[in-house]
């Protein structure tokens, strides 16, 4: 089968996620170099490539992967975000799963995310449905252990937005690369 990078119409997006999306690519310059991390099947992927973005994708889970790259026509790194480098950085990262939310482990993966991003650059992710870490806690979390973010707001929302869907948009959080490296 040919390579394409046309990508498949028939695939719907999710709306409810439509105020975040565009909170984080309002940040973005066109044809910006994303990491789309955790990219499970690859409907992150395929939202960001129909938006013009270049795109690396990447998934721990070698079944994942392949239906990514097998659906979209582009190949996904297989491989956990705490291994992830690249050499030169990246415009943004969109997470399409949750981080693990116990400080031990969220912290220093953090600080390694921080490390691929160029300077004032998004990333964006949803926080566990557990409700085991909160915007404040996570905001607690990198102020105190130096990384190099920092808490952005959602711009994009607005008073419009329904309350299921405003509920849902308290589950992501963006933040965004400081201009210095975490220590």
């Amino acid at each position: 089968m040919p390579h394409s990078d046309a990508i498949p119409a028939s695939l719907p997006l999710n709306d409810q996620h439509a105020h975040v999306r565009a909170a984080f690519v309002a940040r973005l310059k066109p044809g910006a170099h994303l990491l789309n991390g955790q990219c499970a099947a690859g409907e992150d992927l395929c939202w960001l490539r129909a938006e013009g973005y270049v795109v690396t994708a990447c998934e721990a889970v070698l079944a994942d992967a392949k239906v990514a790259s097998q659906q979209f026509g582009q190949a996904v790194r297989v491989c956990p975000l705490a291994k992830m480098h690249s050499v030169l950085p990246y415009d943004g990262i969109w997470l399409s799963r949750p981080l693990d939310s116990e400080e031990a482990t969220l912290v220093p993966l953090l600080q390694q995310l921080a490390t691929l991003l160029n300077a004032g650059a998004p990333i964006c992710f949803p926080l566990p449905p557990s409700g085991k870490i909160s915007h404040a806690q996570l905001q607690q979390l990198v102020t105190t252990s130096g990384i190099a973010l920092q808490l952005a707001p959602m711009e994009a929302l607005s008073a419009n937005t329904s309350d299921s869907a405003s509920q849902h948009a308290s589950q992501y959080v963006m933040l965004l690369r400081g201009d210095h490296q975490a220590s």
